[in-house]
């Protein structure tokens, strides 16, 4: 059995509906698949209709918090949708910052590049984030690559910067304990000011150790912390487009054999 665990669709800064994610995952071999959408359910909750036999639909979410001034992303895994509409609810207002934030950074481009971009498309998206923003600069007609977008204006410490929350990981972690979820450290090969060992002090269930970004000699390291603090590993493309060279394809990341039956066990879920 092969797994994919970590995967956006267009309900945040994914490009793929739901039921498009649903259908390449299956075209690509998966037994597994779990929609993570950034602070928000709305997708992983559809997909979760499309459950079957042949793919299995994990309930998610990517909870996006702050630590040393920078994004510490904590993934979200449910054994179902069942009751987490109190969660929803708590998450509409990362919502509700997420699309604010996305007018102030709107103004910093303009001051700074002369990008003025229209706005109407935070009324079609769940949750807007950089990526997010980054193809509607493209999309708009701004001849700009995202690697350019990232990295000269609305990356870490750009001009056009600005975080998107101010919850801790703490706080996030007990939310998704508090509605019967496993928090996982999302790619800790990103950080770049906090120790990993920091987050999993706060009641971390789980570490991505398979990842896009590893290099060399990361996966071991991980699976090195994993094992010394008793945590189980996960592992996911973080897909959100085609071609997308900061993350990866659908399927190509992912976890299988032991490190998957240790997951779905921990869940509750049967396969």
């Amino acid at each position: 059995m092969r797994a994919d665990l970590h995967t956006h669709t267009n309900n945040s800064d994914g490009v793929l509906s739901v039921r498009e994610a649903v259908a390449l995952a299956k075209e690509r071999g998966l037994d597994v698949l779990a929609i993570t959408d950034h602070d928000v359910l709305k997708g992983a909750l559809e997909a979760e209709n499309f459950s079957s036999r042949e793919l299995k639909i994990i309930v998610g979410l990517e909870l996006s918090t702050d630590y040393h001034d920078e994004s510490v992303h904590i993934l979200g895994y449910f054994r179902s949708g069942f009751g987490l509409e109190g969660f929803d609810a708590f998450l509409s207002e990362q919502r509700e910052n997420r699309i604010k934030r996305a007018h102030k950074i709107k103004a910093k481009l303009l001051e700074h590049f002369n990008i003025d971009l229209d706005m109407d498309f935070v009324k079609d998206v769940s949750s807007v984030t950089r990526g997010t923003i980054a193809r509607e600069i493209i999309r708009q007609g701004y001849p700009y690559t995202p690697e350019e977008i990232f990295g000269k204006m609305i990356g870490n410490g750009c001009p056009a910067y600005l975080p998107s929350t101010k919850m801790d990981p703490r706080t996030g972690i007990e939310m998704i304990h508090a509605y019967g979820g496993l928090a996982v450290l999302a790619h800790p090969v990103l950080l770049q000011h906090s120790n990993p060992e920091e987050i999993i002090a706060f009641g971390i269930d789980g570490i991505e150790a398979v990842y896009p970004a590893n290099k060399p000699g990361d996966e071991e390291k991980i699976r090195g912390l994993a094992e010394r603090y008793g945590l189980f590993v996960t592992g996911g493309s973080d897909f959100h487009a085609f071609g997308d060279t900061k993350h990866g394809e659908l399927g190509a990341f992912g976890i299988s054999g032991r490190d998957l039956e240790i997951f779905l066990n921990k869940l509750g879920v049967e396969r």
